[in-house]
């Protein structure tokens, strides 16, 4: 997902509202956030001047991205209902509401950009309203409604206080939000409940975090980093199995089992799944796994043997927590011979029956390997093995339609709804006029590689009849 971030963070406000993280908190909020391969803004001790340059930046710049962070350092007030961030122009607190909108960035001016990219999914983090301010009284935050698709997280709870400081160089705040970012992968929602436990118990009860979401998508903190296929733990040759060559016997059989020729390919496969797994190396097992999903998937009757008792065939071949031949297996079915991602054409004809495995533990190495691939492709539409229930939200419309046959109750679909995406334009393709829910639950598996099972639909009418217009 790209991820714009807006960092600011206040100091230098008139004497007696100067604070002493402000910096410190934006700049490693910065840092990290860069480390995660987001575009970075960053701002520091904003002026009046720099309002408008920050507001038209971000409005010009999110139709370009996936979604948006924009985090504040500073004080923050309310004055006759709107809310305002201040920057270091503003006297603290103002005059009156005119005063403040001339040097403060309001949550309304940050919501008109966020209705403007309905689509995007944008976050507001708020370490504001801090040291002997409470947001309770004229200093504090004003109810908030978050525009759709978005999540406003705020350093502390209506009628509490705020602290400055609570870690070395940081914010309380800030500072519990920079030790639950170094996790590898966390969902915001959990990432925000992380830190209000933190911030609570350091502050011994007196601040408590509070967060306001609209979210419909999910979006997760972690490094998204292109897949370099090359750092994997096998062989490049095996990885991107085009290039697979090596002088043995055993080389000789795989090259069968490409020749796409039954009366070759059950012999050569027959051969292979009886060597001892002693005599077996962990690259020749990947591309071995490799080769009789392609095989099975072809009607070779000996692969197809092999994948229809595929828990005691793998079991065979088991090291320990490690099954090279699994993991081939599930490389195939998401990357081709040049080692490059399907896109959502998978090879899936036997995937109830691998997902099945996920019930064996000797079979949870795999799955971790996989998944954690999977997970650095950063696709909005992938089903990650690890899940065990996907919700498919489909809106449709009912109408009685004459077929020439009678009249006909159909369901004309509106949108299909995964992970806050669209995919109703790519599962029409798949012609599916006049399927019924589990017909279509039978799609959505092959678009996504998902076990059927895993399918939930929840939709406004009973699907018994389903129509596309696109």
């Amino acid at each position: 997902m790209k991820t714009l971030a807006i960092i600011i963070g206040n100091n230098n406000y008139f004497k007696g509202s100067e604070l002493t993280n402000g910096e410190n908190d934006a700049n490693q909020i910065a840092e990290i956030f860069k480390d995660y391969n987001y575009e970075v803004k960053l701002y520091l001790n904003i002026d009046q001047k720099n309002i408008v340059e920050i507001l038209q930046e971000y409005s010009n710049l999110l139709k370009d991205f996936d979604a948006s962070i924009f985090y504040f350092a500073g004080h923050g007030f309310e004055v006759d209902g709107e809310n305002f961030l201040a920057s270091i122009d503003s006297q603290i607190p103002p005059e009156n509401r005119y005063v403040a909108k001339q040097n403060c960035i309001t949550l309304n001016d940050l919501f008109d950009i966020y209705r403007q990219n309905p689509t995007k999914l944008n976050i507001v983090i708020l370490d504001a309203c801090r040291r002997s301010f409470g947001r309770g009284t004229a200093l504090g935050f004003s109810p908030i409604i978050a525009p759709k698709g978005s999540l406003i997280a705020f350093s502390t709870s209506p009628n509490e206080g705020a602290l400055d400081v609570g870690y070395e160089n940081n914010s309380i705040y800030t500072g519990s939000l920079i030790k639950h970012l170094s996790s590898e992968r966390i969902a915001v929602e959990d990432l925000f409940k992380s830190v209000r436990k933190t911030v609570f118990a350091l502050s011994g009860g007196r601040q408590t975090t509070w967060e306001h979401t609209s979210l419909i998508g999910d979006f997760y903190f972690y490094k998204h980093q292109k897949l370099n296929i090359l750092s994997l733990p096998y062989n490049p040759n095996v990885l991107k199995d085009e290039n697979y060559y090596e002088d043995s016997e055993f080389y000789k059989k795989i090259k069968e089992l490409k020749t796409y020729n039954w009366y070759k390919q059950n012999p050569a496969i027959d051969y292979l799944t009886t060597i001892p797994v002693s005599q077996l190396n962990k690259d020749q097992m990947f591309i071995l796994g490799r080769n009789l999903l392609q095989c099975a998937i072809g009607g070779a009757s000996s692969a197809s043997t092999f994948f229809e008792n595929l828990n005691r065939s793998l079991l065979e071949f088991q090291i320990s927590s490690e099954n090279h031949i699994l993991n081939g297996i599930l490389f195939e079915m998401y990357y081709d011979s040049k080692g490059e991602f399907r896109f959502n054409n998978f090879k899936g004809t036997y995937r109830e029956e691998i997902f099945k495995l996920r019930d064996n533990p000797a079979f949870n190495k795999s799955f971790d390997f996989i998944n954690g691939i999977l997970i650095q492709q950063d696709y909005p539409v992938l089903f990650l093995p690890h899940s065990q229930t996907i919700n498919i939200e489909i809106k449709c419309s009912q109408k009685t339609t004459n077929d020439g046959f009678g009249d006909r109750v159909v369901q004309v679909i509106e949108s299909i709804i995964f992970n806050g995406n669209d995919i109703k334009q790519e599962i029409s393709k798949y012609y599916i006029d006049g399927y019924n829910e589990n017909g279509l639950k039978t799609v959505i598996s092959k678009y996504l590689n998902a076990p059927v099972e895993s399918i939930r639909i929840n939709s406004n009418f009973e699907l018994s009849y389903i129509r596309f217009i696109i």
